[in-house]
C-alpha cells in the first residue's frame, strides 16, 4: 500500500471559509430556515460491505455426526452397555465433509454480488467424547459455485482455522466465533461452506467429530457432501453422487449456522472479482510546490503507470479553472507537464504570496487529485 501523503494548504482561505459558513448559518436561522449548513463536508458514503447467510438467531443444537440425513449402516457386535441390543449404528463415514446452505427460511444463502468473504461467523463448537481423545478442531471455509445438475464445485479453500471445543471456557452451541479467511473470493450466486476433516476415531468418533454447528429451521435446506480426500479445491460435489454413508445429500429443515460478511468494490481485494482494494491509479500526482514563469507557464510533476498514457491535467480551486492541458506521457517516468494558467491565478499568487490549487489528472476515465502549492519564481 502506498505511504501517507502530506498535503500543502494555506490556512487563510480555510479560516475565511469557516467564518463565512458560520455567518450563513446564523443568517439562515434568523430567517427561520430549519436546515443547517455543515461547517465542514464529511464523506458519508457507505462502505461496500454487506452480509448473507444464516441470521444466527438461534443456538446450534444439532451436530454433523448424528443429524445429517444419511441412512448409515448397522453393525452386529457382542452385547455391551454401549450396544445392549448387539447393534451399533454408524451414521456415515467420519471423513472429509463440506456443509453449505442451499436455501434459507430467512435471508439469502448465496452471495448477492461478486467480491471477498472478509469475515465468516460460525455459531457452535466441536463436541468431545467423554473419556475419548480431544476432537479434531481444524476447519476451513470454502467458496462453492452451484452445478447445473445440483451440487456444487469447490473454487477456493481458506487457510486452516480452529473451531472451539464445547464445554471449554464456557463455549456452547450459542457461541459465535468470527474468522478472517485470507482472500476467500466469491462470485455472485456462490455459497460459502464449512469444511472439516471428519476426525474419525474408532469407537470415540465413529461418524466423525460431532460439530454442533447446525440448527432446526423450517424451510431451510442444508446440503452436505462427505468423501475421504474428496473435498479439496476443484472437487465436483455432484448431487448424483450418493450412498448410505457418503456423497451428497440434502437435509431438509436444517441450517448451517454460518454468516458471511461480504466486501465488494473498493473494500474487496484486487485479486477477487470486482475488487479494487490495493489497485494503483494509472497516474500519480504527488504533493509539490511549483513555480509560474513570466509566460504564465507552470510545470507540474506527473508519474504515469500505464501505456499509453493519454489524458488531461487541470489546475483549479473553488470551482474555478485556472488552466488545463492535454498530455501523452511515457510510462514509468516522471514528467513535468507545462500548463498555461490564467491571470486570476497570477493575481491570487501575488495577493497571498503564493496560492493553493487542486491539480487533477485524468487518464482512462480515472481521476487523481492533489492539492499543490503554486508560487511565482
Amino acid at each position: 500500500m502506498p505511504g501517507g501523503e502530506y498535503r500543502y494548504m494555506k490556512t487563510m482561505p480555510v479560516i475565511f471559509s469557516i467564518r463565512r459558513a458560520r455567518f450563513l448559518r446564523v443568517l439562515l436561522l434568523s430567517l427561520g430556515v430549519v436546515a443547517l449548513l455543515p461547517l465542514i463536508a464529511v464523506d458519508s458514503s457507505a462502505a461496500d460491505v454487506s452480509t448473507f447467510g444464516s441470521p444466527l438467531s438461534a443456538p446450534a443444537t444439532l451436530d454433523t455426526a448424528e443429524d445429517l440425513a444419511y441412512a448409515g449402516t448397522n453393525t452386529n457386535v457382542p452385547a455391551s452397555p454401549e450396544a445392549p441390543n448387539g447393534v451399533v449404528h454408524t451414521y456415515h463415514f467420519g471423513a472429509d465433509t463440506v456443509l453449505w446452505n442451499e436455501d434459507e427460511a430467512v435471508g439469502s444463502a448465496r452471495a448477492p454480488a461478486a467480491g471477498q468473504a472478509v469475515k465468516v461467523s460460525l455459531e457452535g463448537c466441536a463436541v468431545p467424547t467423554p473419556g475419548g481423545p480431544p476432537p479434531l478442531t481444524q476447519i476451513h471455509f470454502q467458496s462453492l459455485s452451484p452445478l447445473p445438475g445440483g451440487g456444487a464445485k469447490i473454487n477456493i479453500t481458506s487457510q486452516p482455522l480452529e473451531i472451539k471445543v464445547c464445554g471449554v471456557d464456557g463455549v456452547s452451541g450459542s457461541t459465535v466465533t468470527t474468522y478472517d479467511p485470507i482472500k476467500l473470493c466469491v462470485n455472485q450466486g456462490d455459497y460459502v461452506a464449512l469444511n472439516d476433516e471428519g476426525g474419525f476415531v474408532e469407537h470415540s468418533y465413529q461418524s466423525g467429530v460431532p460439530y454442533k454447528v447446525l440448527g432446526s429451521a423450517k424451510g431451510s435446506k442444508l446440503a452436505s457432501f462427505i468423501r475421504g480426500g474428496g473435498t479439496n479445491t476443484g472437487a465436483m460435489l455432484s448431487a448424483l453422487d450418493t450412498s448410505n454413508m457418503d456423497g451428497f445429500i440434502l437435509n431438509g429443515n436444517r441450517e448451517l449456522m454460518l454468516r458471511v460478511t461480504l466486501a465488494t468494490g473498493k473494500d474487496a481485494s484486487l485479486s477477487c472479482p470486482g475488487g479494487t482494494l490495493g489497485k494503483l491509479a494509472p497516474i500519480r500526482v504527488s504533493p509539490q510546490t511549483d513555480g509560474v514563469n513570466h509566460s504564465r507557464i507552470v510545470a507540474v510533476a506527473l508519474f504515469c503507470r500505464v501505456s499509453p498514457c493519454n489524458g488531461t491535467a487541470t489546475l483549479s480551486s473553488g470551482g474555478k479553472t485556472y488552466g488545463r492541458s492535454g498530455f501523452t506521457l511515457q510510462p514509468n517516468k516522471t514528467a513535468h507537464l507545462p500548463i498555461r494558467v490564467n491571470s486570476d491565478l497570477i493575481d491570487l499568487i501575488r495577493k497571498n504570496h503564493g496560492a493553493s490549487a487542486t491539480l487533477t489528472a485524468a487518464v482512462g476515465g480515472e481521476k487523481v487529485s492533489q492539492r499543490i502549492a503554486v508560487k511565482i519564481f
